[in-house]
Protein backbone atom coordinates (compact mmCIF):
# COMPACT_ATOMS: atom_id res chain seq x y z
CA UNK A 1 0.00 0.00 0.00
CA UNK A 2 1.11 3.41 -1.04
CA UNK A 3 1.63 5.77 1.65
CA UNK A 4 -0.66 8.74 1.41
CA UNK A 5 1.19 12.16 0.43
CA UNK A 6 1.03 15.77 1.97
CA UNK A 7 -2.63 17.32 3.08
CA UNK A 8 -4.17 20.23 0.76
CA UNK A 9 -5.26 18.35 -2.00
CA UNK A 10 -8.53 18.42 -3.82
CA UNK A 11 -10.50 15.83 -5.54
CA UNK A 12 -11.32 18.43 -8.34
CA UNK A 13 -7.48 17.47 -9.26
CA UNK A 14 -7.91 13.86 -9.32
CA UNK A 15 -7.14 10.86 -12.15
CA UNK A 16 -6.84 6.87 -11.56
CA UNK A 17 -4.28 4.78 -12.52
CA UNK A 18 -3.68 1.22 -13.16
CA UNK A 19 -0.34 -0.21 -12.77
CA UNK A 20 1.16 -3.58 -11.83
CA UNK A 21 2.57 -3.82 -8.58
CA UNK A 22 6.58 -3.74 -9.44
CA UNK A 23 5.95 -0.45 -10.14
CA UNK A 24 4.32 0.90 -6.86
CA UNK A 25 7.81 2.14 -5.80
CA UNK A 26 8.12 4.03 -8.49
CA UNK A 27 4.71 5.64 -8.09
CA UNK A 28 5.83 6.66 -4.90
CA UNK A 29 8.80 8.57 -5.87
CA UNK A 30 6.83 10.76 -7.85
CA UNK A 31 4.35 11.72 -5.82
CA UNK A 32 7.58 12.86 -2.98
CA UNK A 33 8.98 14.50 -6.11
CA UNK A 34 5.72 16.08 -6.52
CA UNK A 35 5.88 20.34 -6.83
CA UNK A 36 2.77 20.85 -5.04
CA UNK A 37 0.59 18.64 -2.74
CA UNK A 38 -0.45 15.41 -3.77
CA UNK A 39 -2.68 12.41 -1.77
CA UNK A 40 -2.98 8.79 -2.45
CA UNK A 41 -5.78 6.10 -2.14
CA UNK A 42 -4.65 2.67 -3.66
CA UNK A 43 -6.83 -0.41 -3.19
CA UNK A 44 -5.38 -4.02 -3.04
CA UNK A 45 -4.44 -5.80 -6.35
CA UNK A 46 -6.54 -7.82 -8.54
CA UNK A 47 -6.17 -9.69 -10.68
CA UNK A 48 -2.64 -10.01 -11.78
CA UNK A 49 -1.38 -7.95 -9.56
CA UNK A 50 -2.88 -4.69 -10.61
CA UNK A 51 -3.11 -1.93 -8.55
CA UNK A 52 -5.86 0.95 -9.01
CA UNK A 53 -4.73 4.45 -7.82
CA UNK A 54 -6.63 7.19 -7.30
CA UNK A 55 -4.35 10.59 -6.84
CA UNK A 56 -5.35 13.75 -5.52
CA UNK A 57 -3.41 17.02 -6.45
CA UNK A 58 -3.58 20.61 -4.88
CA UNK A 59 -3.80 22.34 -8.40
CA UNK A 60 -4.32 22.23 -12.07
CA UNK A 61 -0.18 22.98 -12.59
CA UNK A 62 -0.01 19.53 -10.24
CA UNK A 63 -1.92 17.68 -11.60
CA UNK A 64 -0.30 18.25 -15.40
CA UNK A 65 2.89 17.45 -13.82
CA UNK A 66 1.42 14.24 -12.54
CA UNK A 67 -0.17 13.25 -15.39
CA UNK A 68 3.48 14.14 -17.69
CA UNK A 69 5.87 12.29 -15.50
CA UNK A 70 3.69 9.25 -14.54
CA UNK A 71 3.39 8.33 -18.56
CA UNK A 72 7.09 9.29 -18.92
CA UNK A 73 8.46 7.20 -15.99
CA UNK A 74 6.18 4.29 -16.27
CA UNK A 75 5.42 4.08 -19.44
CA UNK A 76 4.06 0.73 -20.42
CA UNK A 77 3.78 -0.16 -16.81
CA UNK A 78 1.36 2.60 -16.80
CA UNK A 79 -1.55 0.69 -17.97
CA UNK A 80 -4.37 3.13 -17.79
CA UNK A 81 -4.88 6.93 -16.63
CA UNK A 82 -7.81 8.97 -16.81
CA UNK A 83 -9.28 12.03 -15.33
CA UNK A 84 -11.78 11.68 -12.76
CA UNK A 85 -13.48 15.13 -12.86
CA UNK A 86 -13.96 14.61 -16.85
CA UNK A 87 -14.97 10.98 -15.76
CA UNK A 88 -17.96 12.14 -13.77
CA UNK A 89 -18.99 14.62 -15.73
CA UNK A 90 -19.04 12.21 -18.99
CA UNK A 91 -22.37 10.15 -17.24
CA UNK A 92 -24.54 13.52 -17.31
CA UNK A 93 -24.65 13.42 -13.58
CA UNK A 94 -28.30 12.65 -13.51
CA UNK A 95 -30.55 9.96 -14.80
CA UNK A 96 -34.78 10.12 -15.64
CA UNK A 97 -36.44 7.14 -13.40
CA UNK A 98 -39.33 5.47 -15.25
CA UNK A 99 -42.18 5.64 -12.12
CA UNK A 100 -45.37 4.04 -13.55
CA UNK A 101 -45.26 -0.11 -13.53
CA UNK A 102 -44.14 -1.33 -16.66
CA UNK A 103 -44.51 -5.14 -16.24
CA UNK A 104 -47.38 -5.87 -18.13
CA UNK A 105 -49.72 -4.90 -21.57
CA UNK A 106 -52.25 -4.09 -18.73
CA UNK A 107 -49.86 -1.42 -17.51
CA UNK A 108 -48.73 -0.54 -20.36
CA UNK A 109 -51.88 0.58 -21.68
CA UNK A 110 -52.83 2.73 -18.97
CA UNK A 111 -49.44 4.84 -20.81
CA UNK A 112 -51.42 5.11 -23.51
CA UNK A 113 -53.59 7.83 -25.89
CA UNK A 114 -57.43 6.40 -24.55
CA UNK A 115 -55.59 6.87 -21.08
CA UNK A 116 -54.27 9.78 -21.12
CA UNK A 117 -57.13 11.39 -22.94
CA UNK A 118 -58.94 10.36 -19.78
CA UNK A 119 -56.49 12.32 -17.26
CA UNK A 120 -56.55 15.10 -19.62
CA UNK A 121 -60.38 15.65 -20.16
CA UNK A 122 -60.34 15.30 -16.09
CA UNK A 123 -58.04 18.42 -15.85
CA UNK A 124 -59.55 21.09 -18.31
CA UNK A 125 -62.75 20.25 -16.12
CA UNK A 126 -60.55 20.56 -12.65
CA UNK A 127 -57.34 22.24 -13.69
CA UNK A 128 -56.40 22.24 -9.57
CA UNK A 129 -56.02 18.70 -9.66
CA UNK A 130 -52.85 18.96 -11.74
CA UNK A 131 -50.57 17.89 -9.41
CA UNK A 132 -52.68 15.03 -8.44
CA UNK A 133 -52.49 12.91 -11.36
CA UNK A 134 -49.46 14.34 -12.87
CA UNK A 135 -45.70 14.24 -11.53
CA UNK A 136 -45.48 18.22 -11.63
CA UNK A 137 -45.14 18.31 -7.80
CA UNK A 138 -41.79 16.69 -7.28
CA UNK A 139 -40.50 18.49 -10.48
CA UNK A 140 -37.96 21.46 -10.44
CA UNK A 141 -36.31 23.32 -13.12
CA UNK A 142 -33.15 24.29 -12.53
CA UNK A 143 -32.60 27.50 -14.82
CA UNK A 144 -29.32 29.69 -15.75
CA UNK A 145 -28.56 32.18 -18.56
CA UNK A 146 -24.90 31.41 -17.97
CA UNK A 147 -24.44 34.95 -17.00
CA UNK A 148 -22.71 34.48 -13.72
CA UNK A 149 -21.13 30.63 -13.72
CA UNK A 150 -18.20 30.21 -11.10
CA UNK A 151 -15.92 33.30 -12.41
CA UNK A 152 -16.27 32.90 -16.09
CA UNK A 153 -17.75 35.89 -17.99
CA UNK A 154 -21.35 35.15 -20.22
CA UNK A 155 -20.91 31.55 -21.32
CA UNK A 156 -22.64 29.77 -23.94
CA UNK A 157 -25.71 28.35 -22.44
CA UNK A 158 -24.38 25.10 -23.04
CA UNK A 159 -21.01 24.96 -21.32
CA UNK A 160 -22.99 26.46 -18.15
CA UNK A 161 -24.24 22.91 -18.17
CA UNK A 162 -21.52 20.77 -15.58
CA UNK A 163 -22.36 23.39 -12.65
CA UNK A 164 -25.79 23.54 -13.17
CA UNK A 165 -25.93 19.49 -13.05
CA UNK A 166 -23.48 19.56 -9.87
CA UNK A 167 -26.42 21.96 -8.62
CA UNK A 168 -28.93 19.47 -9.36
CA UNK A 169 -27.51 16.55 -8.25
CA UNK A 170 -27.22 18.42 -4.85
CA UNK A 171 -30.37 19.86 -4.03
CA UNK A 172 -31.78 16.31 -5.28
CA UNK A 173 -29.56 14.32 -2.96
CA UNK A 174 -31.07 17.34 -0.30
CA UNK A 175 -34.79 16.93 -1.17
CA UNK A 176 -35.42 14.09 -2.76
CA UNK A 177 -37.04 15.97 -5.62
CA UNK A 178 -36.50 15.19 -9.49
CA UNK A 179 -34.24 18.30 -10.53
CA UNK A 180 -33.52 19.29 -14.35
CA UNK A 181 -30.79 21.30 -15.20
CA UNK A 182 -31.79 23.54 -17.61
CA UNK A 183 -29.65 25.87 -18.92
CA UNK A 184 -31.75 28.97 -21.60
CA UNK A 185 -30.11 30.54 -24.30
CA UNK A 186 -31.48 33.90 -23.23
CA UNK A 187 -30.49 36.92 -24.57
CA UNK A 188 -31.47 39.28 -21.45
CA UNK A 189 -33.41 39.23 -18.38
CA UNK A 190 -36.63 39.30 -20.30
CA UNK A 191 -35.56 36.30 -22.83
CA UNK A 192 -34.85 34.71 -19.27
CA UNK A 193 -38.49 35.53 -18.05
CA UNK A 194 -39.85 34.75 -21.18
CA UNK A 195 -38.41 31.41 -21.04
CA UNK A 196 -39.49 30.52 -17.11
CA UNK A 197 -43.11 31.78 -17.99
CA UNK A 198 -42.92 29.13 -20.83
CA UNK A 199 -41.71 26.23 -18.51
CA UNK A 200 -43.88 27.11 -15.57
CA UNK A 201 -46.68 24.87 -16.17
CA UNK A 202 -44.04 21.77 -16.15
CA UNK A 203 -42.59 22.22 -13.32
CA UNK A 204 -43.49 22.92 -9.04
CA UNK A 205 -40.76 25.73 -8.94
CA UNK A 206 -38.25 26.93 -10.67
CA UNK A 207 -34.92 28.20 -9.42
CA UNK A 208 -32.62 30.39 -11.26
CA UNK A 209 -28.78 29.68 -10.44
CA UNK A 210 -25.67 30.87 -11.89
CA UNK A 211 -27.14 33.99 -13.24
CA UNK A 212 -26.13 37.35 -12.44
CA UNK A 213 -28.10 39.28 -9.61
CA UNK A 214 -29.31 42.36 -11.77
CA UNK A 215 -30.61 39.55 -14.62
CA UNK A 216 -32.42 37.68 -11.50
CA UNK A 217 -34.03 41.25 -10.21
CA UNK A 218 -35.31 41.48 -13.74
CA UNK A 219 -36.53 38.56 -14.17
CA UNK A 220 -38.76 38.55 -10.49
CA UNK A 221 -40.47 42.05 -11.93
CA UNK A 222 -41.32 40.29 -14.96
CA UNK A 223 -42.36 37.53 -13.67
CA UNK A 224 -44.41 39.03 -10.74
CA UNK A 225 -47.96 38.54 -11.36
CA UNK A 226 -46.89 35.26 -12.56
CA UNK A 227 -48.54 32.27 -9.93
CA UNK A 228 -45.64 30.13 -10.28
CA UNK A 229 -43.01 29.58 -7.40
CA UNK A 230 -38.99 31.09 -8.57
CA UNK A 231 -36.41 31.00 -6.53
CA UNK A 232 -32.73 31.88 -6.82
CA UNK A 233 -29.14 30.54 -5.51
CA UNK A 234 -28.75 34.51 -4.15
CA UNK A 235 -31.52 35.74 -2.82
CA UNK A 236 -32.99 32.27 -1.55
CA UNK A 237 -29.55 30.66 -0.99
CA UNK A 238 -26.42 32.42 -0.46
CA UNK A 239 -27.67 35.76 1.56
CA UNK A 240 -29.65 33.78 3.92
CA UNK A 241 -26.22 31.42 4.92
CA UNK A 242 -24.61 34.76 4.59
CA UNK A 243 -26.90 36.34 7.28
CA UNK A 244 -26.82 33.28 9.63
CA UNK A 245 -22.82 32.82 9.74
CA UNK A 246 -22.50 36.71 10.17
CA UNK A 247 -24.88 36.70 13.33
CA UNK A 248 -23.26 33.77 14.41
CA UNK A 249 -19.60 34.88 13.58
CA UNK A 250 -20.49 38.45 16.45
CA UNK A 251 -22.12 36.18 18.70
CA UNK A 252 -18.86 33.80 18.77
CA UNK A 253 -17.38 37.08 19.78
CA UNK A 254 -19.92 37.89 22.47
CA UNK A 255 -21.12 41.21 20.59
CA UNK A 256 -24.68 41.78 20.42
CA UNK A 257 -25.67 42.27 17.07
CA UNK A 258 -27.65 44.91 17.50
CA UNK A 259 -24.63 46.70 18.84
CA UNK A 260 -22.63 45.63 16.15
CA UNK A 261 -20.63 47.40 13.16
CA UNK A 262 -20.94 45.39 10.06
CA UNK A 263 -19.32 46.61 6.56
CA UNK A 264 -20.78 45.15 3.57
CA UNK A 265 -18.71 45.37 0.66
CA UNK A 266 -20.11 45.71 -2.64
CA UNK A 267 -23.72 45.33 -1.71
CA UNK A 268 -25.18 45.14 -5.00
CA UNK A 269 -23.90 41.70 -5.64
CA UNK A 270 -25.87 40.06 -2.53
CA UNK A 271 -29.17 40.65 -3.89
CA UNK A 272 -31.53 40.68 -0.34
CA UNK A 273 -28.67 40.19 1.78
CA UNK A 274 -28.31 44.00 2.97
CA UNK A 275 -32.30 43.30 3.94
CA UNK A 276 -31.70 40.45 5.84
CA UNK A 277 -28.87 41.82 7.49
CA UNK A 278 -31.06 44.28 9.34
CA UNK A 279 -34.11 42.08 9.66
CA UNK A 280 -31.73 40.25 11.83
CA UNK A 281 -30.76 42.77 14.35
CA UNK A 282 -27.54 44.60 12.51
CA UNK A 283 -27.41 47.50 14.45
CA UNK A 284 -25.04 49.39 12.10
CA UNK A 285 -24.81 48.37 8.73
CA UNK A 286 -22.22 50.28 6.07
CA UNK A 287 -22.36 49.35 2.67
CA UNK A 288 -18.93 50.10 1.01
CA UNK A 289 -17.72 49.81 -2.94
CA UNK A 290 -14.23 49.78 -3.34
CA UNK A 291 -14.53 50.17 -7.07
CA UNK A 292 -14.52 53.98 -6.90
CA UNK A 293 -12.60 54.44 -3.39
CA UNK A 294 -10.07 51.47 -3.11
CA UNK A 295 -9.43 50.18 0.50
CA UNK A 296 -7.90 53.36 1.98
CA UNK A 297 -11.07 54.21 3.64
CA UNK A 298 -11.91 51.22 4.95
CA UNK A 299 -8.49 50.69 6.24
CA UNK A 300 -9.05 54.25 8.13
CA UNK A 301 -12.66 52.93 9.21
CA UNK A 302 -11.12 49.42 11.14
CA UNK A 303 -10.97 50.34 14.90
CA UNK A 304 -14.86 50.67 14.80
CA UNK A 305 -15.50 47.53 12.75
CA UNK A 306 -16.72 44.80 14.44
CA UNK A 307 -17.39 42.87 10.63
CA UNK A 308 -16.00 42.78 6.98
CA UNK A 309 -18.62 40.66 5.11
CA UNK A 310 -16.72 40.59 1.44
CA UNK A 311 -18.89 40.03 -1.74
CA UNK A 312 -16.30 41.18 -3.96
CA UNK A 313 -13.14 39.31 -2.95
CA UNK A 314 -10.63 42.20 -0.87
CA UNK A 315 -7.00 42.22 -2.30
CA UNK A 316 -6.36 43.83 0.76
CA UNK A 317 -8.79 44.17 3.58
CA UNK A 318 -8.01 46.24 6.51
CA UNK A 319 -5.68 43.30 9.49
CA UNK A 320 -7.01 42.55 12.60
CA UNK A 321 -11.15 42.97 11.40
CA UNK A 322 -12.60 39.94 10.92
CA UNK A 323 -13.51 38.82 7.81
CA UNK A 324 -16.52 36.46 6.18
CA UNK A 325 -15.52 35.93 2.77
CA UNK A 326 -18.33 35.10 0.44
CA UNK A 327 -18.84 35.08 -3.31
CA UNK A 328 -22.11 34.95 -5.47
CA UNK A 329 -20.26 33.71 -8.32
CA UNK A 330 -17.52 30.81 -6.45
CA UNK A 331 -18.87 29.49 -3.02
CA UNK A 332 -16.22 28.23 -1.31
CA UNK A 333 -15.69 24.26 -1.61
CA UNK A 334 -17.90 21.88 -0.12
CA UNK A 335 -15.38 21.19 2.64
CA UNK A 336 -15.66 24.79 4.02
CA UNK A 337 -19.20 24.72 4.52
CA UNK A 338 -19.16 24.91 8.36
CA UNK A 339 -17.14 28.06 7.70
CA UNK A 340 -18.09 30.04 4.99
CA UNK A 341 -21.67 30.11 3.79
CA UNK A 342 -23.01 28.60 0.75
CA UNK A 343 -26.43 28.17 -1.36
CA UNK A 344 -26.98 24.71 -0.22
CA UNK A 345 -27.03 25.84 3.47
CA UNK A 346 -30.68 27.41 3.01
CA UNK A 347 -31.84 26.42 -0.75
CA UNK A 348 -33.29 22.91 -0.29
CA UNK A 349 -35.23 23.70 3.00
CA UNK A 350 -36.46 27.14 1.46
CA UNK A 351 -37.43 25.03 -2.01
CA UNK A 352 -39.30 22.35 0.36
CA UNK A 353 -40.93 25.11 2.10
CA UNK A 354 -42.47 26.67 -0.97
CA UNK A 355 -43.35 23.67 -2.73
CA UNK A 356 -45.43 22.36 0.65
CA UNK A 357 -46.94 25.20 1.39
CA UNK A 358 -47.68 26.19 -2.14
CA UNK A 359 -46.73 29.70 -1.07
CA UNK A 360 -43.63 32.24 -2.44
CA UNK A 361 -40.57 32.96 -0.05
CA UNK A 362 -40.68 36.16 1.45
CA UNK A 363 -38.80 38.02 3.39
CA UNK A 364 -39.95 36.12 6.83
CA UNK A 365 -39.02 32.84 5.42
CA UNK A 366 -35.58 33.84 4.85
CA UNK A 367 -35.34 35.37 8.19
CA UNK A 368 -37.45 31.73 9.89
CA UNK A 369 -34.27 30.02 8.10
CA UNK A 370 -31.49 32.74 8.99
CA UNK A 371 -32.29 31.61 12.71
CA UNK A 372 -32.79 27.71 11.88
CA UNK A 373 -29.21 27.50 10.29
CA UNK A 374 -27.42 29.96 12.76
CA UNK A 375 -29.92 27.51 16.02
CA UNK A 376 -27.96 24.60 14.31
CA UNK A 377 -24.49 25.29 14.23
CA UNK A 378 -22.00 23.56 16.14
CA UNK A 379 -20.24 25.10 19.17
CA UNK A 380 -17.53 26.85 17.81
CA UNK A 381 -18.98 27.32 13.81
CA UNK A 382 -20.24 29.58 11.78
CA UNK A 383 -22.63 27.32 9.74
CA UNK A 384 -23.69 23.86 10.52
CA UNK A 385 -22.15 21.37 7.78
CA UNK A 386 -23.70 20.49 5.26
CA UNK A 387 -24.38 17.42 5.81
CA UNK A 388 -25.98 17.91 8.96
CA UNK A 389 -29.34 15.35 8.94
CA UNK A 390 -31.42 18.06 10.51
CA UNK A 391 -30.34 20.92 7.91
CA UNK A 392 -33.09 20.92 5.10
CA UNK A 393 -35.64 19.61 7.64
CA UNK A 394 -34.88 22.43 9.96
CA UNK A 395 -34.79 25.34 7.67
CA UNK A 396 -38.00 23.84 5.71
CA UNK A 397 -39.93 23.62 9.16
CA UNK A 398 -39.24 26.95 10.01
CA UNK A 399 -39.65 28.38 6.90
CA UNK A 400 -42.83 26.87 6.40
CA UNK A 401 -44.10 28.07 9.92
CA UNK A 402 -43.13 31.89 8.72
CA UNK A 403 -45.02 31.58 5.28
CA UNK A 404 -48.51 30.00 7.24
CA UNK A 405 -48.31 32.60 9.55
CA UNK A 406 -48.06 35.24 7.47
CA UNK A 407 -50.31 33.63 5.05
Amino acid sequence: MLTPGLPGANPAYSIQIRVPSRALTLVQGIIADAPGAVTCQADEAGSGEIHHITLDADSTDTLTWLGSVLQHRLGTDLLHSEDLVFLAASTGKLAQRVCAVTATGHDVALLDADADRRVITHLAEHPLHTDRYTGRSRRVALVTDASAVLDFEPLRAETALPAVESQAVHLHRATGLDVFPLPIAAHGPDDLAAAVRMLAPGFAATILVHTHIQHVHAARAALDTVPHLLLDSVNDGLAVAATAAAVNALRLRSIDPRRARVVLVDPGRGGDLSGLLIAAGIGDLTFYDPVPYGTAPLHQLADGIDLIIDLIGLMAPPPGVPLLRTRPETPPPLAAATTAPRPLHALPGLLTAAITTQRRITPAARLAAVEALAAHARAGELLPPLDHPDLTPAVAAAAARALTETG
